[in-house]
C-alpha cells in the first residue's frame, strides 16, 4: 500500500493546457518574483500548476526537490493562505473529497489570476 493514497481529483486536458500556458507567461512577465530559497517560494514552486496536490503531497514534492530545506504541511498550509492575487499575481484554490476511509481530504493548487479571468470570460459569453 502507498504512503499517500492517490486522490480522485483530476484536471481535464483543455484546462492543464491553459493553466500552462498562463503559468509560462506569468513566471516569464517577471512581475512577481518567486525566490525558491524561502519558504514561501518553495511552497509556490510546487504548488503552482493545474495538479491538485494535498498538504502531505506538497511536503513530500518539497522534500524530494529541495531536500536541503524540508518544510512541514503545517508551515506549507500558512504559506498557502499568504497568497495575494494583486502581491503574488496566484490565486489559491481548494478542493475536497471524501476518502475510502471516510475523511474528508482537501486538495491545493495556485493557479494565475488571468487564467480565472479569462475562464469567467469565456463563462459569461
Amino acid at each position: 500500500m502507498a504512503l499517500i493514497e492517490k486522490h480522485p481529483m483530476r484536471t481535464p486536458i483543455k484546462e492543464h493546457d491553459a493553466i500552462s500556458e498562463h503559468i509560462d507567461n506569468w513566471s516569464d512577465s517577471g512581475k512577481y518574483p518567486i525566490k525558491q530559497t524561502t519558504q514561501f517560494g518553495r511552497v509556490v514552486t510546487v504548488t503552482c500548476g493545474s495538479a491538485w496536490k494535498t498538504l502531505r503531497e506538497i511536503e513530500a514534492d518539497i522534500q524530494f526537490l529541495f531536500p536541503e530545506a524540508p518544510d512541514m504541511h503545517s508551515s506549507i498550509s500558512a504559506r498557502l493562505r499568504q497568497v495575494s492575487p494583486c502581491k503574488h499575481g496566484l490565486v489559491k484554490q481548494r478542493a475536497y473529497y471524501t476518502s475510502k476511509r471516510g475523511t474528508v481530504v482537501h486538495v491545493y493548487r495556485l493557479v494565475p489570476v488571468t487564467w480565472l479571468e479569462e475562464k469567467a470570460e469565456r463563462e459569461a459569453a
